[in-house]
């Protein structure tokens, strides 16, 4: 999907100091598109913010049939230990790209 076929907005930001990130609620807008994946919305996150890809997960991602528009709870983390440390497995491997994603769960049914 072209970077500018859709458009992010910040809804809600807040600052969670004791866990060491921000909490954003985000609306995506993609008219006449598919949802963005978890990794293009954190690709976008990553450069609104300047911060480092590894710092960034998209926790949840919500459509509503029809309308065009997409809601995303995303936490940035100060540091990757602690994102390490508060995100869950499933979610870190929600969030990796396509290609990295596929070798992480071929291995994990590997044994």
């Amino acid at each position: 999907m072209s970077e500018s076929s859709w458009s992010l907005e910040v809804v809600q930001e807040r600052e969670n100091k004791l866990v060491g990130r921000k909490e954003l609620v985000v609306s995506i807008k993609h008219v006449g598109l598919g949802t963005p994946s978890r990794y293009e919305i954190r690709e976008r996150i990553s450069k609104m913010f300047n911060v480092s890809l590894e710092l960034v997960y998209v926790r949840n991602l919500r459509t509503e049939y029809g309308k065009g528009e997409s809601f995303a709870e995303v936490h940035i983390y100060e540091d990757q230990k602690r994102a390490l440390e508060f995100e869950p497995e499933y979610i870190r491997i929600r969030n990796l790209s396509p290609e990295e994603r596929k070798k992480v769960l071929e291995s994990m049914k590997r044994g």
